[in-house]
């Protein structure tokens, strides 16, 4: 394995670990953008940590309805949109736009395939045969009651870290600020 596939691989390591650390404690959404940005070496930047104010409303399937885009999802497609540096001057810019959509298209197939979908209640459905409301404080308490829940959702938020932090590298190396071993 070469010096760089090596790095690569601890990146990606590290992103799934701290994605799924991070939905127990902050949340899908929160927790997968701070996992990427964090990975690559973006903890302690003022923009990003401001950025990351932005994905709260966007737990649990936005508001915690359970019926929007997985948070996960959400917090992925945010880092990406980020890493590329996009403007409101590039909106003239209808390739560079598309070009960012297609990398977060490309993450939410990778969750299609492993977890059935990108919306937030039928990825429950698809680990749990059912779907929690969070915004019902009965159900939230069921579902925070139930560890095999919560395991399953940090393994999405995980996953959503790892599959993320890969394609910034593969689409924006530039971007990483993670220091060289």
């Amino acid at each position: 394995m070469t010096e760089k596939s090596e790095i690569a691989r601890e990146a990606l390591d590290e992103a799934y670990r701290r994605g799924y650390d991070y939905c127990a404690r902050m949340g899908c959404a929160p927790g997968v953008f701070a996992a990427v940005m964090e990975t690559l070496g973006y903890e302690d930047d003022p923009v990003v940590n401001g950025v990351w104010k932005a994905t709260l409303g966007l737990i649990g399937g936005t508001g915690n309805m359970a019926i929007g885009t997985c948070g996960a999802m959400a917090g992925a497609a945010m880092a990406i949109s980020y890493s590329f540096g996009f403007t409101k001057e590039d909106l003239k810019d209808q390739a560079k736009m598309l070009n960012v959509a297609s990398v977060v298209a490309e993450v939410g197939k990778e969750m299609q395939e492993k977890y059935g979908h990108i919306q937030c209640q039928e990825v429950q459905f698809h680990h749990w045969g059912k779907s929690y409301r969070f915004t019902n404080p009965e159900v939230m308490q069921e579902f925070a009651s139930a560890r095999e829940l919560w395991t399953a959702c940090q393994e999405v938020t995980g996953d959503l870290a790892r599959w993320t932090v890969k394609k910034i590298l593969e689409h924006n190396p530039h971007f990483s600020k993670r220091t060289q071993k």
